[in-house]
């Protein structure tokens, strides 16, 4: 990945982070946003905002919905936010499941512990 993809990557992710966070005011976003990065085509046409949230499961089915529907008004506050930038990107939401995953090892990493301890 070239330097200033890079760069974008990591002004946008910044930014949207930074909107989400104070600018977004969807009642059916409850739970606990974090946006883990961005992947910028090299056009700039497009980017993927990878997010991860921290919430119960129906709070985050939620959360995420409401995420995508806000995409719009997230990219309309880009394009007041970063006046530099030529084109602003079209942006899709991914759900980030690494956290879940994780969760799901540990705890069969205890029980496979708690049975070679019997």
């Amino acid at each position: 990945m070239n330097h200033r993809i890079e760069r974008v990557n990591a002004e946008l992710q910044r930014v949207v982070a930074d909107i989400i966070r104070n600018r977004v005011k969807n009642p059916n976003l409850t739970g606990m946003v974090s946006v883990v990065g961005v992947d910028t085509a090299k056009d700039l046409k497009t980017a993927k905002v990878i997010v991860s949230i921290y919430g119960s499961a129906e709070a985050v089915e939620k959360s995420f919905e409401a995420l995508k529907n806000s995409a719009g008004f997230i990219r309309h506050e880009l394009s007041t936010d970063l006046k530099d930038f030529r084109v602003m990107p079209q942006l899709t939401f991914v759900l980030d499941k690494s956290m879940e995953y994780s969760e799901k090892i540990n705890t069969i990493l205890e029980d496979i512990k708690q049975h070679d301890d019997h």
